[in-house]
């Protein structure tokens, strides 16, 4: 059935017709004529482009799923040895320097 001229597809149907690998006669024979209608179709097809490549983008440059936990997790693990080392650390500084106030003074005033 031939579509009158002044009846324009909707976007649905251009959408459709870009997908489908067979096409529609009559909307085919429309589109060579209809300027408005093929314009539609590249606006169409541009944005599904630009949408495929922005969800593949977003998708790619994602963060994978428990990351934030993850990272918490390894910082605070970090943290926590870190305040162990600079205890150990300073319980094995406080014997240095007591021995070194215990035993240091005497040699130097034998000296």
């Amino acid at each position: 059935m031939k579509r009158p001229p002044f009846l324009h597809p909707s976007k649905k149907a251009l959408r459709e017709w870009l997908w489908d690998a067979e096409g529609d006669p009559d909307l085919d024979d429309h589109l060579a004529t209809c300027e408005r209608c093929s314009n539609t179709l590249e606006a169409l097809e541009l944005n599904d482009e630009a949408g495929d490549i922005a969800s593949a983008l977003a998708l790619v440059l994602s963060s994978p799923t428990g990351l934030t936990e993850r990272l918490e997790e390894k910082v605070a693990a970090r943290l926590s040895s870190k305040e162990v080392f600079e205890v150990l650390g300073d319980l094995f500084g406080a014997g240095l320097e007591t021995t070194v106030l215990l035993f240091g003074e005497d040699n130097q005033q034998q000296d």
